[in-house]
C-alpha cells in the first residue's frame, strides 16, 4: 500500500472525529501548532494563500477571516466535505488532491502553508518541489511537522520540579504510527527531523528564515492527557522563502 493511499484510508475512518476535536479546539494542534504557526503569518489581506493539506478547513477559515484569498487543497474526500461545510460562508476554492501533484499553475501564490501534512510522505521532495513551483518570486513557505523528540520519546516523567523525557532513537528514519485521544486508528507518519527538513529545503530553492519550536503554554487549562507535554517541544514550524 502506498503512503498516501494509507493515509487517505486512515483519515477517512476519523475525518469527522478529527474534526470535532478541532473546533472543540483542546487537544496539541490547536493549543500549540496553530498559535506557533500564525505567529508566522503577518500581514496576509489580500495575499493569496494555498492551505495545503487543509484538512477539514480549520486554517483555511482563518485565513479566509483575516482577509486572505484561500484555495484548500486536501487528499481526502470526506475531509473536503467537512472543510466545504465548515467553510461555507466564506469564498473558498476547495480541490482534491495531492501536496506532491498540486494542481495550480506555476508562479501562481504569495504564501504555501503545509501544516502538519509533508510527514505522510515517504518522499516529501517531490511536494516539496511542488511548493516552489506554484509559489510567486519570493513567495513564503510555513511549514510545520512533529518534533523529532515527540516522534521519539518512551515516556515523559514530571516529579514537579524537573521534566525527565526518555527517548530512543531520535536519529532514527521511516514509518511510525500514532493515534487520536482515544482512538483506535492508527494514523502513518515518517520521521523528517530538523536536517532532513533544512537540507530539502534549501536544495530546493528555499531560504529558511525562522525556525520555531512549537511547545504548550503551562497557563493554559489542559485536559489531565496534554500536561505532560508542558515545556517539551512538540512541532518544528519553519518559514522559508522562495529564491531564484
Amino acid at each position: 500500500m502506498t503512503d498516501k493511499k494509507e493515509t487517505n484510508q486512515s483519515y477517512a475512518k476519523i475525518a469527522e472525529e478529527y474534526h470535532k476535536k478541532r473546533v472543540e479546539g483542546n487537544d496539541l494542534n490547536k493549543l500549540s501548532e496553530e498559535p506557533t504557526t500564525f505567529s508566522l503569518l503577518k500581514s496576509i489581506k489580500g495575499k493569496k494563500i494555498l492551505d495545503a493539506g487543509c484538512g477539514s478547513g480549520i486554517y483555511s477559515k482563518k485565513l479566509a477571516q483575516k482577509g486572505a484569498k484561500v484555495y484548500g487543497l486536501e487528499l481526502n474526500q470526506n475531509m473536503i466535505n467537512l472543510a466545504k461545510n465548515y467553510c461555507k460562508n466564506l469564498n473558498i476554492e476547495f480541490k482534491q488532491g495531492s501536496i506532491d501533484k498540486i494542481p495550480y499553475p506555476d508562479n501562481n501564490f504569495d504564501i504555501v502553508l503545509a501544516s502538519l501534512v509533508i510527514h505522510y510522505l515517504k518522499k516529501p521532495e517531490r511536494a516539496i518541489k511542488e511548493f516552489r513551483r506554484v509559489l510567486k518570486d519570493n513567495g513564503e513557505l510555513i511549514l510545520s511537522t512533529t518534533h523529532p523528540i515527540v516522534e521519539s520519546f518512551i515516556k515523559i516523567k514530571d516529579n514537579g520540579r524537573k521534566k525527565e523525557i526518555l527517548i530512543t532513537d531520535y536519529f532514527k528514519k521511516g514509518k511510525y504510527y500514532w493515534s487520536l485521544h482515544n482512538s483506535k486508528v492508527k494514523i502513518p507518519s515518517y520521521r523528517m527531523g530538523f536536517e532532513r527538513l533544512s537540507r530539502l529545503l534549501s536544495k530546493s530553492g528555499f531560504f529558511i528564515q525562522e525556525i520555531k519550536e512549537a511547545t504548550l503554554n503551562k497557563k493554559l487549562n489542559l485536559p489531565a492527557h496534554l500536561k505532560k507535554f508542558i515545556g517539551c517541544p512538540i512541532f518544528i514550524i519553519i518559514k522559508s522563502r522562495k529564491i531564484k
